[in-house]
């Protein structure tokens, strides 16, 4: 049998299938097994193939999809988890350490989470782990991002990625979290008389997706009269407080003991309420009943734990018939009203009264008798603390942090914030402090300064830090708005209070009078952002780092100051003769690794331009220029981000590069390979980075086993998340090129005219437009009314403005021009505009079906423009756009995990 007649009876066949029949084929996958075993594919396009692919694999049982990997590679003696989500990611994570040390009881465990006292009591975690090299970092993010295919539950999700991460098989075992309590937890008196439920109204205030309304909340609460209600939450939290209950907002939230308090009132709960959030772990892990308001956000099976009322309206919505949308933020949802999704709003409160009655009706409860739990039985005997250790260079004095009774995180500053904090004492020769809130800081920085001044709006935080500080540190309570004394000029303030940002301006205001400088707590937040623009932005500060976790550093222009030189150095050899992507690329990175506290010592392959020198003057006090000769000193670290100059590395000029003294080196290969991976200096690098996988394949062909990696460019999005779209109206086409004529068509005159003709009303923005655009478009009446053409000059107005005045950009480049990142189509997204753009190199890899449209042939722009005929649709794929950028496209993942 013939090819032709095979697939004649295998199409007969499909005829005959009643479920298929009616239905319209979008695309086929294909696979020819031949008598002499030779196997041919017939493969649809990248996506298509991947969801095709992931389906086919469902078909197999859920155990086989394991089995992929064998166990036969050695498995790690010892492993540090790292990950830092929120407490409710770092629950289902506890299943993954009780299934690997299970399965592995040999490997010693250690974790550096957020809410570390999660881990306290766990019997398989050795505290003791500190080696920075020991560390993986895992997530859930690869069965999240599957999960509209997959039906398996999240507690699934970190142990997957760890089997994908060290190709071992580990056996899942049961789907509820993992905590340990102590006897003497256990056995405690319960922190509140019962019986009562728990129920939490909100969740991180990032996620508003998920909100229900508070008024239905408080009739749920005012038609169960017979049940005691204790209402959870943090005091910072925007969530209103709820009448007829029990009120513990805020009573949870101490650095030692607040997840332990937790976990006991969950112990003696009979049930809890709210959304999908941390409290459906918390009884899941206690076997507690609990009805969970989800709407269609995201998939039942993913979040579902089995005795649980799971209140979904999954396929009941348009927009969630087959798939639900994981929006984040409530400006994401396409069917909402009133800051409410429509998946939620459609849930009423007598489903949730009658979720909670029916464990009462089905007898599990009984209404006014508490029921012992029987269920959990992970008890130790003695009690376990865990603290997270210090994983950076700069250690620091555990013990006596614990002493404190402080821990990073949480209300505290982060490990990385005070990494951030002590460099600039360090460097800056800081000797007296002016602080705002009092707390760890205060304690940490006390042991490096000889000064500190700090004052504090609360007695509790006044009298607990007053007991522990020595001689150097005065405290004093003041209102937030005027300090009764005389302040002497300071080096350095501290602002991270009064709690709650808009609370901040008058500490602002005062630490702008008196410090040379300044950082900024929590700086990325509305009310901060404020306080440092009115008071430090617009006045004599300049930004010149950022760092930690949310820390701006500020620094008064015009001071003298003295610098101490000691941290590590970072090599930076690259091309700045322009100020092109790939400069502003090597730009972006070395920031980033100037706010890691290092050294940058750059190396440029040819002459400085002057743009490129300007934009170097922010970085001046952590950068100094050097010679080709210098490259024979030691460094940490060095990074050669190639560019053009691959066309060079055969020559004379390159011959210091076989001599590297550094202990790492990293190749950016972010254009073409040229002689990288033929020279022979070029070879056996510890990392080579690429902008797309083309490249990187193509550069597997030369090295087999290189260390190889794949990055968005590191552009600093932040401008662009906060522009605004009108969607409405006419098509705006926007397109910013800022190597202008290099990236357009020779026949782009021709293209715009055709796209006149398909939509009449079509607005262009340029910037800058080509310089043989047709004139006649501006003369010509017929081309030409005042929204048709928006000409800008190169940098004429700031890149994120002149986005905005589009609603889809376009990117059709000349035949044969492999632009690797691009950056422009990241701008564009981060802004939430949707993409037309070439089906090819980098990007393909930034665009998918649902953020724009890729195209193979010039008609496919054409056909494609011709159908956007309703503003929703741009909506809804800018609205991905944006997303999509926000979440995937960190410049930081260059310094994380990346060339660090």
């Amino acid at each position: 049998m013939n090819i032709k007649e095979f697939i004649s009876k295998e199409i007969k066949d499909l005829e005959n299938q009643s479920e298929i029949i009616e239905k319209k084929p979008k695309d086929i996958l294909m696979s020819i097994l031949f008598e002499d075993n030779h196997i041919h594919h017939v493969i649809p396009e990248k996506e298509i193939f991947e969801i095709l692919t992931e389906d086919l694999d469902n078909h197999r049982n859920h155990n086989s999809r394991n089995y992929n990997h064998s166990n036969n590679k050695e498995v790690p003696k010892k492993i540090i988890f790292h990950n830092r989500q929120c407490i409710g990611d770092i629950l289902t994570m506890t299943c993954l350490i009780r299934d690997f040390k299970k399965e592995f009881p040999n490997t010693q465990i250690g974790v550096k989470t957020t809410a570390s006292h999660i881990w306290d009591n766990n019997p398989y975690i050795d505290f003791s782990l500190t080696e920075e090299e020991l560390i993986l970092k895992v997530g859930p993010g690869f069965l999240t991002n599957k999960s509209n295919r997959w039906n398996l539950h999240m507690c699934n999700a970190f142990r997957i990625d760890t089997e994908n991460k060290l190709d071992l098989h580990i056996p899942q075992g049961n789907i509820y979290p993992d905590i340990w309590l102590s006897e003497k937890e256990y056995n405690s008196k319960p922190l509140i008389s019962g019986p009562y439920w728990v129920i939490i109204v909100g969740g991180e205030p990032g996620w508003t997706s998920k909100m229900y309304p508070i008024e239905k909340w408080q009739k749920v609460i005012d038609s169960l009269p017979e049940i005691q209600f204790v209402q959870l939450g943090l005091k910072n939290h925007p969530y209103p407080h709820l009448k007829n209950v029990i009120d513990f907002i805020g009573k949870t939230e101490d650095p030692k003991t607040g997840i332990r308090d937790l976990f006991k009132i969950f112990l003696h709960a009979q049930g809890s309420v709210g959304l999908v959030s941390a409290h459906m772990h918390l009884s899941a892990a206690f076997n507690n009943p609990c009805c969970v308001v989800a709407g269609a956000r995201e998939p039942q099976w993913f979040t579902q734990y089995a005795g649980h009322q799971y209140l979904s309206t999954n396929g009941t919505l348009k927009c969630a018939e087959l798939n639900s949308c994981w929006k984040c933020k409530i400006d994401g949802c396409l069917n909402q009203k009133n800051k409410i999704p429509k998946c939620v709003d459609i849930i009423e409160p007598e489903e949730v009264i009658e979720a909670i009655r029916k464990y009462y009706k089905g007898g599990r409860l009984e209404y006014g008798i508490k029921v012992e739990n029987k269920f959990f039985k992970n008890i130790i005997p003695d009690s376990k603390i865990h603290i997270n250790k210090s994983f950076d260079n700069k250690k620091i004095d555990k013990p006596q942090i614990e002493m404190f009774g402080y821990t990073f995180g949480g209300s505290s500053i982060t490990n990385e914030d005070w990494i951030f904090i002590e460099g600039i004492i360090t460097k800056y020769n800081i000797r007296n402090v002016l602080e705002f809130g009092c707390g760890l800081s205060t304690l940490l920085m006390m042991n490096k300064v000889d000064k500190i001044k700090s004052f504090e709006t609360k007695d509790e935080y006044i009298n607990k830090v007053k007991k522990l500080v020595n001689k150097k540190v005065e405290i004093f309570k003041w209102g937030g708005k005027v300090i009764n004394q005389e302040l002497e000029d300071f080096d350095f303030s501290f602002i991270d209070g009064p709690a709650n940002g808009i609370n901040r301006e008058f500490s602002t205001k005062i630490a702008s009078e008196k410090s040379k400088f300044i950082i900024m707590h929590d700086a990325g937040r509305e009310w901060e952002q404020k306080w440092q623009d009115k008071y430090l932005k617009n006045g004599e500060y300049e930004l010149i780092s950022k760092g930690g976790h949310r820390c701006h550093l500020w620094r008064k222009k015009n001071i003298s100051y003295k610098i101490n030189n000691i941290k590590p150095i970072v090599r930076m050899i690259t091309t700045c003769r322009g100020f092109g992507g790939s400069e502003r690329s090597s730009i972006e990175i070395m920031k980033m690794l100037i706010d890691k506290n290092y050294h940058i010592e750059l190396l440029p392959t040819g002459n400085i331009c002057g743009e490129y020198l300007k934009n170097l003057e922010g970085l001046r006090d952590n950068l100094s220029v050097i010679d080709w000769m210098d490259l024979k000193n030691n460094s940490e670290l060095t990074v050669l981000y190639c560019s053009d100059t691959i066309w060079n590395y055969n020559q004379e000029q390159y011959s210091n590069m076989y001599n590297l003294n550094t202990k790492k080196k990293v190749m950016i290969l972010n254009y073409q390979l040229g002689w990288a991976g033929k020279t022979e200096w070029t070879k056996n690098w510890d990392k080579y980075i690429f902008l797309n996988r083309e490249k990187e394949h193509e550069f597997l062909n030369r090295i087999p086993k290189a260390n190889t990696q794949v990055l968005a460019p590191p552009v600093d999005l932040d401008p662009f998340f906060k522009v605004k779209i009108d969607y409405s109206g006419s098509l705006k086409l926007v397109r910013h090129s800022s190597q202008g004529d290099a990236k357009y068509k020779k026949d782009f005159n021709e293209i715009v005219k055709h796209i006149i003709k398909i939509k009449d009303d079509v607005e262009f923005s340029f910037m800058p437009a080509p310089s043989f655009i047709d004139s006649s478009f501006f003369n010509d009446k017929s081309y030409n009314d005042i929204y048709r053409f928006n000409i800008y000059k190169r940098n004429e107005i700031s890149v994120p403005k002149f986005l905005s005045k589009g609603n889809c950009f376009w990117y059709n480049l000349p035949e044969g021009y492999s632009d690797a990142g691009p950056r422009v189509i990241l701008e564009a997204m981060a802004c939430g505009l949707p993409c037309i753009c070439d089906n090819a190199f980098g990007a393909k890899e930034r665009v998918t079906n649902s953020t724009g449209w890729r195209c193979n042939e010039i008609e496919d722009y054409y056909e494609i423009i011709r159908m956007i005929i309703n503003p929703k649709i741009l909506k809804e794929k800018g609205e991905n756009a944006k997303e999509r950028a926000f979440s995937e496209f960190r410049k930081e993942n260059w310094v994380e995990g990346g060339i660090i």
